[in-house]
């Protein structure tokens, strides 16, 4: 996420995407910013609407044949 569009962000909403204090071994997901998102039809095709989350898998097969 833009640093400028978080700064924006908290000074407006008086929020910030992750807590001031994180505590270690939680998982948080920030804020998303709704200014750059995919049309509907790409983001149901990609299965989400912002670009910064589309992380397709392009792994192989671990551990063998699937035979």
């Amino acid at each position: 996420m833009d640093e400028s569009i978080m700064h924006m962000v908290a000074k407006q909403y008086g929020i910030t995407p992750l807590p001031e204090n994180p505590v270690v071994a939680m998982a948080y997901v920030p804020y998303q910013i709704a200014d750059n998102v995919y049309s509907a039809e790409q983001g149901i095709n990609t299965g989400t609407m912002f670009p910064e989350l589309n992380k397709p898998f392009e792994g192989e097969t671990v551990g063998g044949s699937s035979e």
